[in-house]
């Protein structure tokens, strides 16, 4: 079962956006960027960084989402 959180992660990249990640997801803002600080803490690791306008993955980011990737292809 993949966690409500890393579906919210996997929007927030696609969509380069918290705001469109919540359209997509019928969630508010605010809870696209409480899912990503729960997921953070949960984790112990910082997963996005901000880069000028866009939204990047952090190393550690980019493993989450590959084994998130994984766990889905592989499901």
């Amino acid at each position: 079962m993949i966690d409500s959180k890393l579906y919210t992660l996997l929007a927030v990249v696609e969509s380069n956006s918290y705001t469109r990640a919540a359209e997509q997801l019928s969630l508010t803002q605010p809870a696209v960027t409480q899912h990503i600080k729960q997921l953070e803490k949960e984790l112990g690791v910082k997963i996005l960084n901000r880069v000028g306008n866009d939204i990047k993955p952090t190393s550690e980011g980019n493993i989450v989402i590959k084994y998130e990737n994984d766990e889905y292809y592989y499901s």
